[in-house]
């Protein structure tokens, strides 16, 4: 095992006061798909650059400060990341300092913040090392981010989190957020929840080009063109999100252990329709009816997690759906330059349709054609042609 200094063990186990790097074995939160249940597992930390700071390939965690977001100052058209942390950081966290003892070669948190913190990194680890390798996008396009735990970051009021429920990334500060959890399960433990929160980094990097909000958000109020762009805009990161949080667990219904309140709206198990409530909603004005992008989102996601199962080798219609997904990214950032920032819905069904692998395209057209109807979706280039395979369970 390589590492920084050796820890010195006595009786089989010991108290570091030193530093280790990977590789190495730890124990950390674990969830069991089988078993539906949380657990301490062992597992291998490949990244790790400093295990008492938590510093390595995923990133660096630090801990505490505290952030307060002006809504106003985040839709300023000259506002950028930079500029944005700078107003935004009242108090700057700080470096963590684990504490964890080694037992036969493994590393073992000595208290519960070092075991949620130590899962937290190896979670991002995880998630980040399946984008990028089996998944096969870019690492450079996927930056290892500032991560804060327990940070307090609140909007204008000083009172409400800037954060979404269920939500770990925050994009007009490009950062990881781990919130403190004093009841219920803490989000870093849930590995749907975290890659979740990397599609969200991916669709800022690439699709908005690391701006703090998507074009869209920058455009005129009232309008329902800019309307449809702006909320089409959150539904594809929350859709592609939650796509992309299931297929790395292969756990339809992540949002149980962490989001339960809107799990029933969001689970992919079950038959996800669009709507034509869905299709007001894109062009609604927000202060009449705030936009929730889940449903829309929910449809989308639900339409790539069907195509993924409806192969012969379900594993590798997860690993090829996935890797169309995330390649459309650079496309969907193309393509919403050339549109003046109004992307529309059928434009992001047929440049996922075109990004993915030809094996799964029939499928994910009969899908997309079906699910989509009632959102004014009746054909998409990338199907004109070819066969189309209407889905085993069609929309009414």
């Amino acid at each position: 095992m390589k590492r920084a200094m050796v820890c010195a063990l006595a009786l089989g186990a010991a108290a570091c006061t030193s530093d280790l790097s990977s590789p190495f074995s730890a124990v950390t939160i674990s969830y069991d798909t089988q078993k539906q249940s949380f657990h301490l597992a062992q597992v291998r930390v490949a990244t790790m650059v400093s295990l008492r700071h938590l510093s390595g390939g995923a990133g660096q965690v630090r801990a505490g400060g505290s952030v307060a977001v002006r809504a106003a100052s985040v839709l300023d058209p000259a506002a950028t990341v930079q500029s944005l942390r700078a107003k935004f950081i009242l108090a700057s966290p700080s470096d963590v300092d684990l504490s964890w003892s080694v037992i036969n070669d493994i590393v073992y948190p000595e208290n519960y913040t070092s075991l949620e913190l130590l899962t937290a990194y190896y979670n991002l680890e995880r998630a980040r090392g399946t984008f990028t390798g089996d998944w096969a996008l870019d690492a450079a396009s996927l930056p290892a981010l500032p991560i804060v735990a327990h940070a307090s970051v609140t909007l204008d009021d000083g009172k409400t989190s800037a954060l979404g429920d269920g939500e770990l990334y925050y994009p007009p500060l490009a950062t990881f957020y781990l919130p403190a959890s004093a009841t219920g399960l803490p989000l870093v433990f849930n590995l749907g929840a975290v890659a979740h929160a990397l599609g969200h980094e991916a669709v800022a990097q690439i699709v908005w080009g690391e701006s703090p909000v998507p074009a869209p958000e920058l455009g005129p109020q009232h309008d329902p063109a800019w309307n449809s762009a702006r909320h089409l805009s959150r539904s594809l990161a929350e859709g592609l999100g939650d796509f992309l949080g299931v297929a790395l667990t292969d756990d339809p219904r992540w949002f149980d252990h962490s989001v339960a309140q809107s799990a029933a709206t969001r689970a992919l198990d079950t038959l996800r329709c669009g709507s034509s409530d869905m299709l007001l909603a894109l062009a609604a004005n927000d202060d009449t009816a705030p936009y929730d992008p889940f449903p829309l989102g929910s449809v989308l996601a639900g339409a790539l997690w069907e195509t993924s199962q409806a192969q012969a080798s379900p594993q590798a219609g997860v690993q090829l759906t996935a890797r169309g997904a995330l390649a459309s990214l650079k496309d969907l950032g193309l393509k919403q330059q050339a549109s003046n920032g109004q992307l529309q819905l059928a434009v992001v069904l047929d440049t996922l349709v075109a990004d993915s692998d030809v094996t799964l395209q029939p499928a994910l057209c009969g899908l997309f054609l079906d699910r989509f109807a009632k959102l004014s979706v009746s054909g998409l280039p990338s199907c004109m042609g070819g066969k189309v395979v209407a889905p085993a369970v069609a929309c009414q």
